[in-house]
């Protein structure tokens, strides 16, 4: 295979073991008496050993489940952490431009100031 795509592969499937992982561990930690986290818990670990399987299958030379999982984890890390500067500068543009827009006005802010100087 192209080796673009197997890495686009990798960062994909390292995204979703990551993302898994970490809320099955929000699921596991935020556990109250109503809360129902049995099915989506059997959902998320099925994911992870899908994407652990085809990692496995895609690298002949890691057979390892624990390499594999580690090189997962890695994958998904550093192309999400490759990514965030953008994210960044979106949120930097959004929020310049909320601070740039002028207020509506109010008219009951306005009531507010003219009782205010009645006094």
């Amino acid at each position: 295979m192209n080796e673009i795509i197997i890495d686009v592969l990798y960062s994909i499937l390292g995204g979703f073991i990551l993302s898994n992982i970490s809320i099955m561990v929000f699921q596991i930690f935020s556990y109250h008496p109503y809360s129902r986290p049995i099915l989506p818990l059997i959902f998320q670990f099925s994911t992870v050993l899908i994407c652990l399987t085809i990692i496995i299958q895609l690298n002949a030379d890691v057979m390892d489940l624990s390499n594999s999982l580690r090189f997962g984890l890695a994958t998904g890390l550093a192309d999400l952490l490759s990514i965030l500067p953008i994210f960044y500068v979106l949120v930097l543009y959004y929020l310049f431009r909320a601070s740039l827009r002028s207020l509506p006005s109010d008219p009951l802010l306005a009531l507010l100031d003219s009782e205010s100087g009645l006094n």
